[in-house]
């Protein structure tokens, strides 16, 4: 490449960084090198996926997967585009192979392990992941993850099994006392609850770098809203048994828990002590935000608009007990961000100071001060230098403007279903 083509390469990567992807993929058009460059086909299908037209980026990635060089981005990419079409056998087989490439990739693990694929493809799935775990058996995501399929698979000894032991890879052996020969459930001792789209991936991941936390490498565990059924022993076997002297806590995040009528019971059921950790977002950007996840990652299709008032006229027609009482709602943009009775549900069967409650806001506003303030709620100490603090899972473009019409409803319908919530929440430090 010449250095013009890299001075240009470089201002196109920019752009998208920024989240100017049409501004990005239309100097990349006009630059006179795109169709000879390699890195320029690759660059061009991820800017063509992030602007929703999938079918070029599959043109343009498919060109990047005949370089060697590039093939493992390209399929990894390819898996995303697929996703954001609801193709989803296709999506898992293109994560599958980019992971043949690097089993500790994680961007693929976690992009395969919320991939909606056919029970048809899970013993491929399986195989695959016991030769990852043998190329990379020191990489713990992936020993769990192939626990994970296990489970799906109804082989839960050999999961647990599985579990148990790549719960204690990466932990000194010495700090650890193993829950199965000790006869006791390691179990966490907080939970980021909620909400999806909240933050909490950024929140988890900025947790995970203090030396006395110890935080779940895979991101939403669902063993409260859809695992309960296998018993504690299944979720006991996520978390290493660590000796009391050393005081390192344990925790987990998986927001669903929040909006579902049956966790907090469940919750309170085996862990009474648990301290745990509310973000709330504004809900009216909550709910976009989780309708352009749709979008990218389940193939919804739909402007957004139009959506969000399908979906308001449904719930507006509905009895106010019936819309209270029920748990997700497809597509759960508006209602997952109905906040006051969720809350309340936890506020009946938790102590108000086993629960803190902040803004998403606040966390990416004051981004040291907010895990300072959630560490001592935790108990360790709050005085670490965290680091370089970069948002997770953030959308890659801005949200369209919605009708002002829209607005206003929306805006009095969360007033009466989120208002009290939002006031609870911390929102200065």
């Amino acid at each position: 490449m010449d250095l013009n083509s890299n001075k240009i390469l470089h201002q196109v990567q920019a752009l998208r960084d920024r989240r100017y992807a049409a501004d990005a993929l239309e100097l990349l058009l006009k630059s006179e090198w795109p169709y000879s460059e390699p890195k320029a086909w690759l660059l061009r299908g991820t800017l063509e996926h992030q602007l929703g037209k999938y079918n070029e980026a599959i043109l343009s990635l498919s060109v990047a997967s005949g370089y060697q060089e590039l093939f493992f981005s390209a399929a990894y990419h390819l898996g995303e585009v697929n996703r954001s079409l609801g193709q989803f056998d296709q999506a898992a087989a293109w994560f599958i192979a980019a992971l043949y490439i690097d089993p500790t990739h994680r961007y693929s693990h976690n992009s395969l392990q919320f991939t909606r694929f056919s029970i048809d493809l899970l013993p491929r799935v399986i195989e695959s992941y016991r030769n990852f775990v043998n190329a990379a058996p020191s990489f713990i995501l992936g020993a769990q993850l192939l626990a994970h399929y296990l489970l799906k698979n109804g082989e839960i000894e050999e999961a647990i099994s599985i579990n148990c032991h790549a719960s204690r890879l990466n932990c000194e052996p010495s700090s650890i006392s193993l829950s199965l020969i000790n006869n006791s459930l390691s179990l966490p001792d907080f939970i980021i609850i909620g909400v999806p789209k909240g933050g909490t991936s950024s929140l988890l991941g900025w947790l995970g770098t203090h030396p006395k936390l110890w935080c779940h490498p895979r991101k939403e565990l669902h063993f409260f809203d859809g695992d309960w059924s296998h018993g504690a022993a299944w979720y006991s076997s996520h978390f290493p048994f660590f000796d009391s002297q050393l005081d390192i806590r344990c925790g987990e995040a998986t927001p669903n828990y929040f909006q579902l009528p049956a966790c907090p019971q469940r919750v309170k059921e085996l862990i009474p002590t648990a301290r745990l950790v509310i973000l709330l977002r504004d809900p009216l950007q909550r709910a976009l935000s989780w309708l352009y996840h749709l979008q990218r990652f389940e193939g919804l299709v739909g402007n957004p608009s139009e959506l969000l008032e399908n979906e308001l006229n449904e719930l507006e027609s509905l009895e106010t007990s019936i819309l209270t009482s029920s748990g997700f709602r497809w597509p759960n943009a508006i209602h997952g961000s109905c906040y006051n009775v969720p809350l309340q549900r936890w506020l009946n069967l938790f102590p108000r100071e086993q629960l803190l409650i902040i803004r998403s806001e606040l966390l990416f506003q004051s981004p040291e001060s907010s895990l300072m303030h959630v560490a001592d709620f935790i108990g360790v100490d709050a005085k670490w230098s965290w680091g370089e603090l970069n948002p997770f899972n953030v959308n890659p473009l801005p949200y369209s403007k919605l009708p002002d019409h829209l607005i206003e409803r929306l805006s009095l319908f969360f007033e009466k279903h989120s208002g009290w919530a939002m006031s609870e929440a911390i929102n200065t430090l």
